[in-house]
């Protein structure tokens, strides 16, 4: 019996993915799948990143193991958990074969133990791969749709404002901190100062932390809190209400 090791390997894109794609789930039917035929030599290796990432962790880890001989067949559930894209999936599934490293799904009917089954594979690389440009494409389509409706585009919530389904509102307490920070720079024209000032106050920032020069400085230079939006180089008037006003705005950045 060969000593070599068998790799159950199962990915999501993030934690908060559905329970029928979950990290649990997989290494579950993945376990069941082993014991039931009898599989020895089992090695979990798992990731939470893109599958369109071919740099991933545990991607890497499997293919140090390939150059070293010690692989003899890597588990999944779907090939779409091993890889979305082609390049990356050809790529990683040739040196597979080359190495005599095998490939088994659990819950699809696929392997790269015939010319028939590699077939399959590539046409489901190709399918996931036609996916993942849809679904970047819709994205970007969804970000240029906020934009052009005054609605936050992407990226965090500012400090001093709050999410909700309508769209970005004001957070007061946090609001009361910003318009502080524009007022004291307007006078003083000094980060350290507003830095000083905001340390005697006892404010802090979103992660609880105290303000540095740079989140000072980040501030002073959001647009955001004068009711704009920016997406791509563009700025333009959003929907939500402004916590400073334009000229105030210009004073501090003059």
């Amino acid at each position: 019996m060969s000593n070599k090791l068998n790799i159950l390997y199962h990915r999501v894109s993030s934690k908060t993915q559905e329970d029928n794609t979950s990290l649990e789930y997989q290494k579950d039917k993945l376990t069941t799948w082993c014991k039931d035929k009898d599989i020895p030599n089992t090695l979990y290796v798992c990731d939470v990143d893109s599958g369109a990432n071919n740099g991933r962790t545990g991607i890497k880890t499997i293919t140090e193991l390939i150059s070293q001989n010690m692989i003899d067949t890597i588990y999944i559930t779907k090939l779409d958990r091993l890889f979305r894209s082609v390049l990356g999936g050809a790529k990683f599934i040739n040196l597979c074969v080359s190495s005599g490293v095998d490939i088994q799904a659990t819950d699809e009917p696929i392997s790269t133990k015939s010319a028939v089954e590699m077939l399959q594979i590539n046409m489901l690389l190709a399918i996931a791969d036609f996916e993942r440009s849809n679904i970047s494409s819709r994205t970007l389509q969804g970000k240029r749709s906020s934009f052009n409706s005054g609605k936050r585009a992407h990226g965090n919530i500012a400090f001093g404002y709050k999410k909700t389904s309508e769209g970005m509102v004001i957070d007061e307490p946090k609001a009361d901190i910003v318009a502080k920070i524009f007022r004291r720079y307007n006078k003083s024209k000094s980060l350290t100062d507003v830095k000083n000032y905001l340390n005697r106050i006892g404010a802090l920032t979103a992660r609880s932390k105290s303000f540095s020069r740079k989140s000072i400085y980040n501030i002073l230079k959001n647009k955001v809190y004068t009711g704009y939006i920016s997406y791509k180089g563009k700025v333009s008037p959003g929907i939500h209400q402004p916590i400073i006003s334009k000229r105030l705005f210009t004073s501090v950045n003059c």
